[in-house]
């Protein structure tokens, strides 16, 4: 079966679409990835988003207004794409996520309405993975643990993705472990952003004309949600806008440069140190996909402190970039066969489904395929 998998993150930077086929489901999956593409998004959607992500006083109206836009947005982009296709799967783009902020009971909130796309498609969806997790007493996030584990099948396999937030994998013989680290690219776009008026630091270019801030490293990774044992996340709810404000009002004399290359550090150090702290087993091998491949002093860092075991998904044969694209598939995929989206116990591969299914004129056609 065909899927066409969307993924938002929390970079809020745009759209990864892949186009995905898979065949067999839990550790049977076989999968090919057929196309990728990315799709920016404009300054204005971006700026909405973040808008509402920072938790800026707005009402109702314009939630449900960007709701629907980011939602055509979606429709058009992967429309145009012209992709041969039987399922949709869509991440939801998350504005806010109370367990990262210790409040899980006000639940979590995706945007981007895919019934757009399910009604000029004519295809099935499935979506809000995250909140049915909740609802089975998950966290919502991070949800790659099992499509990696799908994936790799390999004891002692240490999985990162860099996106807005950090988030790691790991796959023991008989278990793995799956937990936010910290800020992932956020930190550094918003000082690249605040300082310069750029989204990233393309190429690692501001970060390599600065130095590390000792002090200011040692006051980072003394960040009390380091201290909290998984499972844990975080979001911009946390590692957000007021977040950088504390840094630079605390260290108002600091170059940017030494802004940009610490806050760099920081986010490879706050990951190595929390596989140390809380991965009690052998490392053999180290995978990191997301946007943060893309920003070689960040990769050189994360070599340098993992003693030069990491590689990037792309070695793999999954671009870098799609990783999470083809996990969301893999979800979706999931949820068709009554298979578990998250595993309570990985011996039977039980746990709960997660998703929500929006038939498309497809629908009846698609079930008769799965009997």
């Amino acid at each position: 079966m065909k899927f066409v998998s969307i993924v938002s993150g929390t970079s809020t930077d745009g759209l990864s679409i892949a186009n995905v086929e898979l065949n067999g489901y839990n550790l049977d999956t076989k999968y090919k990835i057929l196309s990728g593409r990315n799709k920016a998004f404009t300054p204005k959607l971006r700026e909405e988003l973040l808008k509402v992500a920072e938790n800026t006083k707005i009402d109702t109206e314009f939630v449900s207004r960007l709701s629907s836009k980011l939602g055509k947005v979606i429709s058009e982009s992967v429309l145009s794409l012209d992709l041969d296709y039987d399922i949709i799967s869509y991440s939801g783009h998350t504005v806010y996520h109370g367990p990262s902020v210790g409040k899980g009971r006000n639940g979590t909130l995706q945007l981007g309405e895919i019934s757009f796309l399910v009604a000029k498609s004519g295809k099935t969806a499935i979506t809000d993975y995250r909140i049915t997790d909740m609802a089975y007493g998950g966290l919502g996030a991070p949800l790659m643990a099992l499509s990696d584990y799908i994936i790799f099948k390999k004891p002692s396999t240490l999985t990162v993705n860099i996106g807005g937030i950090s988030n790691v994998t790991y796959l023991d013989s008989n278990r793995f472990i799956a937990f936010d680290t910290g800020p992932g690219n956020m930190l550094i776009d918003l000082a690249m952003f605040y300082l310069y008026g750029q989204t990233m630091d393309k190429n690692g270019q501001i970060a390599l004309s600065g130095k590390v801030s000792t002090q200011l490293l040692e006051y980072l990774m003394r960040d009390p949600f380091f201290k909290k044992k998984p499972p844990k996340n975080s979001g911009r709810e946390y590692f957000g806008s007021a977040y950088l404000q504390r840094i630079i009002r605390r260290f108002p004399s600091l170059k940017g440069g030494d802004l940009v290359r610490t806050l760099t550090r920081f986010t490879a150090l706050s990951i190595q140190e929390q596989v140390e702290k809380f991965i009690d087993g052998a490392l053999s091998d180290i995978v990191v996909g997301g946007g943060g491949t893309k920003n070689p002093v960040l990769m050189q860092d994360l070599n340098e402190l993992f003693n030069g075991k990491v590689r990037t998904f792309s070695s793999t044969g999954i671009r870098d970039d799609l990783r999470e694209a083809l996990g969301f598939a893999i979800l979706a995929n999931q949820t068709l066969h009554g298979a578990a989206g998250r595993l309570t116990d990985i011996q039977t591969m039980s746990g709960p489904v997660l998703g929500k299914i929006v038939p498309g004129r497809n629908f009846d056609e698609i079930f008769k395929l799965l009997m």
